[in-house]
């Protein structure tokens, strides 16, 4: 989760504007999974690494298709 966030961060700092939403709709979907209950067992969860990384992704392509839709 660290490292997805800490890639989140980087990409807030590049001033294009597709960087900063992908930077917000990967921070949103990383939080939102743990508030979710989708979380490695270091989170106290039951989810590997994989499924955990599975899930982020699938939030965020999510995310980002709505987002161009509501352009």
């Amino acid at each position: 989760m660290a490292m997805i966030l800490a890639g989140a961060a980087l990409l807030a700092h590049v001033e294009e504007m597709p960087y900063q939403r992908a930077s917000r709709a990967i921070y949103e979907s990383t939080l939102e999974a743990v508030h979710q209950g989708i979380k490695t067992a270091d989170l106290g969860g039951h989810s590997t690494t994989t499924e955990f990384t599975d899930d982020v992704i699938r939030r965020v392509q999510t995310k980002l298709e709505v987002w161009e839709a509501l352009q």
